[in-house]
């Protein structure tokens, strides 16, 4: 996975942004482990001396590596990532903020790294994802964690993936989200959170 080999080669997982000289947010992580995805060259190609949408870099908007967007149920030369960070100071992504592997005391199994999302249509390269305190805690939400697949899916600091249930408490899915809470979490097989073994091998929602 691009985060795992990001942080094995510097130490700490991506930031969820890195900011400009005015302050505001100007590139994402999605570009920061471009490298991560064999994607060099486009990172080669991209400017961090310009903000995201800068004259530059928005040349390289239609070269969204493929793995940004869900693999069934959208247009091949959208834009849009469906696949966020949630970015809060409880979370592995708490804005530009390095964090360690040894910042995580929860188990790696049961804490969220990456998300599904289906409606906030944010664009690949922009320093913007779902924020905890903001996003809808509830399940195939637009506002939140969704998918155009029948549960959507999740990808965990170990590796592994899962789905999402409805009947999952947001309060659930919340301590899923932190990375020092240590909740007492369990996959208890009702509205939890089931193993993928391939999280793109999915129905769609008809």
């Amino acid at each position: 996975m691009a985060v795992a080999n990001y942080t094995d080669a510097n130490g700490h997982y991506p930031p969820a942004y890195l900011p400009g000289p005015d302050g505001r947010p100007w590139h994402s992580w999605r570009v920061l482990v471009l490298p991560y995805i064999e994607q060099y060259t486009l990172f080669k190609e991209y400017r961090f001396d310009e903000p995201w949408d800068g004259p530059n870099n928005r040349r390289l908007a239609g070269r969204m590596p493929s793995l940004y967007r869900f693999h069934a149920g959208t247009e091949p030369d959208t834009t849009t990532s469906n696949y966020l960070a949630v970015v809060g100071p409880e979370t592995l992504w708490p804005g530009t903020k390095k964090v360690t592997p040894a910042a995580v005391t929860d188990r790696l199994a049961s804490t969220i790294l990456v998300v599904e999302n289906l409606g906030l249509g944010v664009h690949w390269m922009e320093p913007r994802d779902l924020v905890l305190a903001d996003m809808d805690l509830r399940v195939n939400s637009p506002a939140g964690v969704s998918s155009p697949y029948t549960w959507p899916g999740v990808a965990m600091l170990d590796g592994s993936l899962h789905t999402l249930r409805a009947e999952l408490r947001p309060e659930v899915l919340r301590a899923l989200l932190t990375i020092d809470g240590n909740e007492p979490l369990a996959d208890d097989g009702a509205g939890g959170w089931d193993f993928l073994a391939d999280g793109r091998d999915r129905p769609l929602v008809p």
